[in-house]
């Protein structure tokens, strides 16, 4: 009786210690309030590319908006492909970083560690991508870089780039959970 009793509690024991943890429940959404309507995006594509030939690695996160109206791609970069995660931290979103003269060794560009790409639904079934100048920062908040999973907030503003100004303003964006796929 003693030995059946032993080996339940092992067994059970085993059995609990491999359960699946449920509070890391992956999303397939990620959210934003664009030009101040709160929009739900259903994640397309999670990935993290990495060029060992670069030695730089990038996390692509697109989403189309449960209507159907608008698509929203953030982009993160670092300048390391080791590793199979991104490193938390805040990320500058700006793919035009202005030129300082005053400056002219310094390479503004690498102040950039992200941007996002937003477009609008066509009438004929295509999508519309305009360039913007971008002021805006991802913060990623984990990175869980054994199972592919991040978590973060976003916010960035999308400016006309001939007039100044606001074309799309997104706030409170949250990515909470997202599995992504590590090619490369």
């Amino acid at each position: 009786m003693k030995k059946s009793t032993s080996a339940l509690l092992i067994a059970t024991l085993f059995f609990t210690a491999c359960k699946k943890d449920s509070s890391t429940k992956t999303s397939s959404t990620f959210t934003a309030s664009v030009n101040g309507q709160a929009t739900t995006f259903n994640i397309s594509q999670a990935t993290l590319i990495r060029s060992t030939g670069d030695n730089e690695k990038r996390l692509d996160i697109a989403g189309t908006s449960t209507d159907g109206s608008k698509m929203f791609i953030i982009t993160l970069g670092l300048e390391t492909a080791a590793g199979n995660g991104m490193q938390v931290k805040s990320y500058v979103l700006n793919a035009f970083p202005e030129d300082d003269p005053s400056t002219p060794n310094v390479d503004e560009s690498l102040t950039t560690q992200g941007f996002t790409t937003y477009s609008t639904k066509l009438s004929g079934g295509g999508w519309l991508t305009d360039v913007y100048n971008e002021q805006g920062s991802f913060n990623l908040s984990s990175c869980d870089s054994t199972n592919h999973i991040i978590s973060g907030t976003f916010q960035t503003t999308l400016r006309d780039m001939s007039t100044g100004d606001i074309s799309v303003d997104v706030k409170d964006g949250k990515v909470s959970n997202v599995k992504y796929m590590v090619l490369n």
